[in-house]
């Protein structure tokens, strides 16, 4: 629903002109998308196989909670973790290896919020189940939470602005288009910023909110400007080869 909702509204409404085609630009993100979801398909089919699901007995399970409060503290929970997970990706330099993959993405639409190398998508995925241990979400608190995490990806990366007169009000609480472009800047000092998955403010509190005038943002990494660099078997290779430490 996601994915085609934006989808519409960027292709009535683009904010930015694109520096490749579509449909090139497309596929290659598609094609991740394919893969990193198949293979995930085949991970959580082995994690129910083998019983490794993360027991719902943790902290959250002390307390007696309406399933509604319930969810709303495992979001939060998972949310902040997800924001400590990305800092991570940008401030250790072997993982920063996987993430690369996503910032080398000139065009930012809906398919980038499924730009990501195959290693990242398995690794957050094992460290989510890892970290959601002692709290203790339930199988259907952590679907739903990587459901509005897409949601949340898909939105943030589409190739549109909301209107002036409200966007300030909804980055307040959520990650917007705005607010997500500056952290895939080409400066490095504002990819070291906004790190928020689905709320805001875990930026403001930890110091690494940043905002810039979107006109003047330049997407993607200055390294990886030539086209070569950014195909489907460089992207799947970048991580074993030299690097450039941001």
């Amino acid at each position: 629903m996601g994915f085609a909702l934006f989808s519409i509204l960027e292709y009535r409404f683009p904010f930015r002109h694109r520096t490749e085609p579509a449909l090139r630009h497309g596929g290659v993100n598609l094609t991740l998308a394919t893969i990193n979801g198949g293979l995930l398909f085949l991970l959580v089919g082995v994690v129910e196989r083998f019983g490794l699901v993360p027991p719902s007995t943790g902290i959250i399970s002390l307390f007696d909670m309406r399933p509604a409060w319930r969810f709303v503290v495992s979001l939060l929970y998972l949310d902040g973790m997800t924001y400590l997970f990305h800092a991570a990706y940008h401030r250790l330099p072997w993982l920063w290896r996987l993430h690369r993959v996503h910032h080398t993405d000139r065009d930012l639409d809906t398919t980038s919020a499924s730009r990501f190398h195959v290693g990242e998508v398995v690794l957050s995925t094992t460290l989510r189940f890892i970290v959601a241990i002692p709290l203790g979400p339930s199988g259907s608190e952590m679907g739903m939470f990587a459901l509005l995490l897409l949601f949340s990806a898909q939105f943030q990366h589409a190739n549109f602005r909301l209107p002036a007169a409200i966007e300030p009000a909804v980055r307040a609480i959520f990650v917007t288009p705005d607010m997500h472009r500056v952290h895939h800047s080409e400066h490095p000092a504002e990819t070291r910023a906004n790190f928020s998955a689905i709320f805001s403010f875990w930026d403001r509190l930890f110091g690494t909110y940043r905002m810039a005038p979107q006109a003047e943002i330049v997407i993607g990494l200055p390294e990886y400007r030539d086209r070569v660099s950014r195909t489907l078997p460089n992207l799947m290779r970048m991580p074993f080869v030299r690097f450039h430490r941001r």
